[in-house]
């Protein structure tokens, strides 16, 4: 054996030494936390559409989103998480952000479940379910004002205002084209 190696402890002891306590005596001494520290997310109730391009992003399936009759549920489940922030990254109107909250410790796992419930709007034709919520249609909207004859339709709905309009135009009878 090498006499570089046989030293190699007591270099890697001087170094400790010189470096001196880093352990903190946690939870009695609060830890170092930095701004760039990942904790668990908050989602804003107030800013959330229910779009779920945070649900696409989350590698670990912390975020779901589920459709019921007329409401659609992100849930979140803290348990699952890995605070890697992509949720945040993608969210289109800034309603998720990461907290430095890391003490999530809990007897029970429902605990961990956080959920946002969002009613699904109604179309204005015929009175089936969109699939989007009121902040989805504002979004749209306010992104392209020209979809706003057409936001508040289903996709039937809207096929058939577009076959109508479309006949108008060409001097056809728009009964012929109803149903």
């Amino acid at each position: 054996m090498s006499l570089k190696k046989l030293l190699k402890p007591f270099k890697l002891i001087s170094i400790a030494h010189k470096s001196g306590v880093v352990t903190v005596l946690y939870p009695y001494q609060k830890p170092l936390i930095t701004t760039e520290f990942r904790g668990k997310i908050s989602i804003d109730a107030t800013k959330c559409m229910g779009c779920g391009a945070c649900v696409n992003a989350c590698p670990p399936n912390a975020l779901t989103l589920s459709r019921r009759d007329d409401t659609i549920v992100l849930n979140y489940f803290i348990g699952r998480c890995i605070f890697c922030g992509r949720c945040a990254e993608v969210c289109p109107v800034g309603a998720i952000t990461v907290t430095h909250e890391f003490e999530l410790a809990s007897a029970s796992t429902r605990d961990l479940n956080e959920s946002l419930v969002h009613r699904v709007e109604k179309c204005s034709g015929c009175g089936g379910g969109l699939g989007a919520t009121s902040r989805m249609l504002q979004y749209v909207i306010l992104r392209s004002p020209a979809s706003e004859n057409y936001v508040h339709l289903c996709p039937n709905c809207r096929k058939k205002k577009l076959i109508q309009s479309l006949a108008m135009k060409m001097g056809a009878r728009t009964e012929d084209y109803e149903g």
